[in-house]
């Protein structure tokens, strides 16, 4: 555990931290703050430092899905070489594997219902929380968002912890409830350890809603003997949007908490507030360092910005085949064109716009459009789309470096993230850290910010 002085070193350094990663994207978010869709009409391929894509342009895809990980010619512009070595450099992946994290088998009677990228994380991550709990002392454990209840029902079962699931959706609570009456039918001759409770509760950010869930908790576990002798972990998988920084205002203010494994996703889905966002820098240390930035350097936070930390990692750019990669330009692109109509409006009637089978030329992607929106089908709005594909098709060729350009970029977004929500523990004096758990090519959000009570 850290001493008073260690917290104040882990600070500065982080303010040394934040103070290189947001002059960087400072620099360069040219590259992700515009909508995706409006590639052709902001034109954005204009705004890339010259020579960059044309040298990016003549890769083979599959040598494109090797600069993330060091590729590089060395005739390519020296801005392009500095780029590259930086974003790498300040990227997330140097977060280490989590310590005790040896993946657990799980039983038959827990994991029915499991897809395989589901069963990965829950493998994996609830050998982490036991390794946190033992360490820690912790006997019960909350989890908050707990969906279904894969994982607390794997806690429970397998490791014999008394386990509290905190949903705020109803039919999730009801499905939960029913996943563990078949576990016990389906394995009767193993009995539960442990006791996994599930109620519908919405934890948020304020004050009434952490006391309801300290009341949660006494209620539930005030009576059990080990109770006043062992401690309480705070988890949570793919936490999304605000719920995160809920979680980890929680963690710092409940008594009872003495661990906490937290790991997030849909960073673009925390609340806005002004320009930027409310939740989001959580630590004073970014916010100090964002404020002290010369106005021609200064970093804005957008959601744009947030989207792209959500995204894809490098890894799943590196499985990307021809096929993949023509998909992606094409969907960029032919979304693009109608980007370009100020006065082409419809509705849409489905979630997307055309299937993917209709992504293989232009004229299939208009009659899939016309049949899944409210879109006119007239000869004058085919012609004019037509007009502007045969306008902008040269420009489909930069679609894959520029997307290239933003997979280097993903990490470094997403560290400032994670590193933000480390630092706001770390100044409440709760020791934090973060650790990588899962293969990223299976399950992308896989940074888990672990902390302890001195």
């Amino acid at each position: 555990m850290l001493d008073a002085a260690q917290f104040d070193v882990k600070l500065l350094d982080y303010r040394v931290v934040f103070g290189e990663l947001t002059l960087f994207l400072a620099k360069y978010d040219f590259l992700f703050n515009f909508k995706v869709t409006e590639f052709l009409r902001r034109r954005v391929w204009e705004k890339v430092p010259e020579g960059w894509l044309d040298a990016l342009s003549e890769l083979s895809f599959e040598e494109l899905n090797e600069v993330p990980y060091g590729f590089t010619k060395e005739y390519w512009p020296q801005s392009l070489l500095t780029f590259l070595s930086d974003a790498l450099k300040l990227s997330s992946f140097h977060f280490a594997k989590g310590d005790g994290i040896c993946p657990l088998e799980v039983v038959e009677s827990c994991r029915f219902g499991m897809s395989p990228k589901k069963l990965h994380e829950v493998s994996h991550l609830a050998s982490l929380i036991n390794s946190v709990c033992i360490k820690s002392n912790c006997k019960y454990i909350v989890d908050i968002g707990s969906g279904l209840g894969y994982l607390d029902l794997v806690l429970c079962k397998q490791f014999g912890y008394e386990v509290l699931g905190l949903e705020n959706q109803k039919l999730r609570v009801s499905v939960a409830s029913k996943r563990t009456t078949i576990a016990k039918k389906k394995d009767r001759n193993d009995c539960m350890s442990g006791t996994f409770t599930q109620r519908q509760f919405e934890l948020t950010n304020n004050e009434e809603s952490i006391i309801q869930l300290e009341q949660l908790i006494n209620e539930l576990w005030s009576c059990d003997a080990d109770f006043n002798v062992k401690g309480v972990c705070l988890i949570g998988l793919h936490c999304c949007g605000d719920l995160t920084p809920a979680a980890l205002r929680a963690f710092s203010i409940l008594s009872r908490t003495k661990c906490l494994v937290c790991l997030s996703c849909c960073y673009h889905r925390m609340e806005p507030a002004g320009e930027g966002f409310l939740h989001f820098p959580l630590s004073s240390t970014l916010k100090e360092a964002m404020s002290e930035m010369e106005s021609t350097d200064h970093f804005e936070v957008t959601k744009y910005a947030l989207r792209l930390a959500a995204q894809d990692t490098r890894s799943r750019w590196r499985k990307q085949t021809t096929s993949d990669h023509m998909f992606h330009t094409h969907s960029v692109a032919y979304r693009g064109i109608f980007e370009l109509n100020d006065d082409l409006s419809f509705m849409k009637q489905k979630r997307k716009l055309a299937r993917r089978r209709e992504h293989h030329n232009f004229e299939s992607y208009i009659d899939e459009v016309i049949k899944r929106t409210s879109l006119s089908d007239s000869e004058s709005v085919r012609n004019r789309l037509l007009r502007l594909y045969n306008e902008h098709q040269r420009h489909f060729m930069f679609i894959e470096p520029f997307t290239l350009l933003q997979v280097m970029l993903q990490p470094v977004l997403e560290r400032l993230i994670i590193e933000d929500r480390v630092a706001f523990l770390l100044q409440q004096r709760l020791d934090a850290s973060v650790q990588a758990v899962f293969d990223d090519s299976i399950s992308p959000r896989n940074f888990a910010v672990v902390a302890f009570k001195v």
